[in-house]
């Protein structure tokens, strides 16, 4: 009977046994439909924020935009994301680990006085404070995506949890988060694809990164299974954010001291944001050299000459402690035009990347039934018969849940 009313309740909520089909380079073992369209959300998170609309964003940032659901009545949401306390992981406990963000909840405090322009927020440029939150959900979803690798591995432990409904599920969603859904349009891994052109003779990470999807996925199966191994995929994910992160970092901050810019200096802040904790926990004086030559309250006139070159060297010397290398790094293609351009070349040791494990063979790969949610409304209040049309709608999925249970109950 119990389930049953399991089953009833994964139905509601758009539930299939199959995989989701491929998302980009990468193909699921589990259905992450739903977790791949959290992507949808945050593209109209971006939106309003894009058009100021900051009363509609807040309510995508914490009620969610339908488009992301975790059953047929509650949605996912970005603020979820934010405010869940992942201390027992190794990505977010380098976050911790700095004084900046010791607060379990500090990408949620971060997003709510964007939003609602308190502290520092209040008297930021207005394209700044636009751009920084735009570009700050990146870091979001990369900071959650992380989660569901570290959740992966936990779970796999236990090998009850090996089978593709719940470690590998986790793994998957880590994908479908950083990825999203259609090209990958909006997501993490669409920055990493703008910076892998805008250092062109470095690592290729959205191509690259793949490899280390696909052999964490493989050891977390049951018969498969390899906890080092998993690990170490996670590991290399990690870093190759940071090369992303860091590419961004480096060419807006370079773009900023030549010549100021508003926007090119809201996204080297927000997308160093995004790494900013796992850098200074291996490079103290480097990510704070950074923090500070890129600091959000800073304007027109604060960015010295020298800064941009004195803090890349300064990190540089921190590659290997970070995982990275000068090779895999490249250098900004429009240097010395866009952008400053150093003296110094960059040296650092070469790094070996770990050995990689053929992607699991999955069939029955389709795309399941898409789930609609909560509905955001718009900025302005409903009208009483738009509010009596939203009570009946909840009035009604509610009973004919509560029929169909009752109808199995009785089988």
């Amino acid at each position: 009977m119990l389930f049953r009313i399991v089953a009833i309740f994964s139905l509601l909520a758009g539930a299939q046994a199959g995989p989701s089909a491929a998302l980009g380079a990468y193909q699921p073992v589990s259905n992450v439909h739903e977790h791949a369209d959290m992507m949808l959300d945050v593209k109209a998170f971006v939106a309003a924020v894009k058009e100021e609309d900051y009363v509609l964003a807040k309510q995508i940032y914490q009620k969610g935009g339908g488009q992301s659901c975790k059953s047929a009545t509650k949605a996912r949401t970005l603020q979820g994301f934010a405010q869940k306390d992942l201390s027992k992981e190794s990505y977010a406990k380098a976050f911790y680990s700095v004084a900046a963000f010791k607060s379990v909840s500090w990408w949620d405090e971060w997003f709510m006085a964007g939003l609602d322009a308190t502290g520092p927020w209040g008297s930021l440029d207005k394209t700044v404070r636009s751009v920084a939150l735009q570009k700050g959900a990146m870091g979001l979803m990369s900071w959650y995506a992380a989660h569901e690798l570290e959740a992966a591995v936990d779970k796999a432990k236990t090998v009850e949890k090996r089978v593709d409904t719940v470690a590998p599920h986790a793994w998957d969603e880590g994908w479908a988060f950083y990825y999203g859904s259609g090209d990958g349009g909006g997501s993490p891994w669409e920055v990493a694809k703008k910076r892998d052109a805008d250092f062109p003779e470095g690592a290729e990470v959205t191509t690259a990164i793949v490899p280390y999807f696909n052999t964490g996925l493989v050891t977390v199966r049951t018969d498969t299974y390899d906890e080092a191994k998993a690990v170490e995929s996670m590991n290399v994910i990690y870093d190759m954010w940071t090369v992303t992160y860091l590419r961004a970092a480096f060419k807006y901050l370079s773009i900023t001291e030549k010549t100021y810019n508003a926007k090119a200096h809201a996204e080297g802040y927000a997308y160093y944001l995004a790494i900013e904790g796992w850098v200074t926990s291996k490079c103290p004086a480097g990510g704070k050299a950074l923090s500070d030559a890129l600091a959000v309250t800073k304007t027109d006139g604060d960015f010295k000459s020298g800064t941009y070159c004195s803090v890349k060297k300064e990190m540089e010397s921190c590659y290997k402690a970070l995982g990275i290398s000068c090779k895999l790094m490249g250098e900004y293609k429009d240097a010395g035009v866009k952008g400053v351009k150093c003296d110094d070349a960059c040296t650092s040791e070469d790094v070996k990347l770990p050995s990689t494990l053929k992607a699991p063979e999955v069939t029955g790969a389709a795309n399941p039934t898409d789930v609609t949610c909560e509905y955001v409304a718009p900025t302005s209040a409903p009208t009483t018969q738009d509010a009596s049309s939203a009570v009946f709608s909840a009035v009604g999925l509610a009973t004919l849940g509560l029929c169909s249970l009752l109808q199995l109950w009785q089988k």
